[in-house]
């Protein structure tokens, strides 16, 4: 009998520690991330998006961020076509995901020269302190050099910039806010960000975005801890003297896409099997006790 006590029990603490060491990973295949889509490429057509070979986004005009989609956890490809041609790709890439992350997968550069890529940038949504917003910009304009972004009247915010990196999210008072874009460690002002509009709690992205080229420099201001789709709330120039109204960031209608990056139910069921066993031999520990 002691033997077999010993078996029984030796049995039901292993499927016990089994079950312990098992569930966190379990937990963690199966969360999931926020991913935003953004059309950056100044020269490339409205885009449909898959991806995992499902359509998640479609007929995506230049300059939209998209709301946030959720996914599975884990490696999600991502292929992005011209708007209804899925013959040839215009974008293919492996995103990696964390589980609770946020990310914005941006197409940058231009389709004419092939360098038109999917730039993947880390979204912080975490909030700021109580009377603050946080703000970052993303240099998003293939043909424009480094470049130094200066709050009207204050130290520089954002200093040697290049395509197409982003910066970390800085905390600032909120309130209204005059953004001057200047070719690096220079005061010339190449963009000109009138009356930003930065909320208490917002979390924001700054895209600069179109090209030197064909003068349509431009930026994008997007709230994104917004609850509906992002949008622009602030004006731009693309000379230090001519201002035009910079466009709104159109929301492309978009749910949660399906789970394709493996099975939901799975880790679930296992974790069921592993409780019920050790259950089931702890009640046998109880039986040969009690013999």
């Amino acid at each position: 009998m002691s033997n077999n006590f010993h078996r029984v029990f030796t049995l039901g603490l292993a499927l016990l520690a089994a079950f312990a060491l098992a569930a966190p990973a379990f937990a963690q295949e199966s969360g999931e991330a926020q991913v935003r889509v953004a059309h950056l490429s100044p020269d490339a057509p409205n885009v449909d998006v898959y991806v995992n070979g499902e359509p998640a986004l479609t007929d995506v005009p230049y300059t939209t961020v998209s709301s946030y989609l959720s996914l599975p956890a884990g490696t999600q490809q991502v292929t992005v076509y011209a708007a209804g041609d899925t013959s040839s790709p215009v974008i293919e890439a492996p995103v990696e995901l964390a589980a609770g992350g946020a990310y914005t997968v941006a197409a940058v550069g231009l389709v004419t020269d092939g360098s038109i890529t999917a730039q993947v940038y880390q979204d912080d949504l975490r909030a700021p302190s109580a009377g603050n917003a946080k703000l970052r910009v993303i240099h998003a304009s293939p043909d424009a050099g480094p470049v130094d972004v200066v709050p009207r009247g204050g130290e520089p915010l954002v200093t040697d910039l290049a395509f197409p990196d982003d910066t970390p999210y800085a905390e600032v008072p909120a309130g209204p806010y005059t953004l001057d874009v200047h070719a690096a460690r220079t005061d010339q002002t190449v963009l000109t960000v009138p009356d930003a509009a930065l909320a208490s709690g917002g979390i924001y992205s700054a895209f600069a975005v179109g090209t030197v080229y064909a003068d349509s420099l431009d930026v994008l201001l997007v709230q994104d801890n917004a609850g509906t789709g992002a949008t622009a709330s602030a004006t731009a120039s693309a000379t230090a003297s001519a201002t035009a109204t910079a466009s709104a960031s159109a929301s492309a209608s978009a749910d949660s896409l399906p789970h394709t990056g493996g099975s939901a139910w799975l880790p679930s069921t296992v974790a069921i099997v592993l409780a019920c066993s050790g259950v089931v031999a702890l009640v046998l520990v109880r039986r040969v006790t009690a013999s």
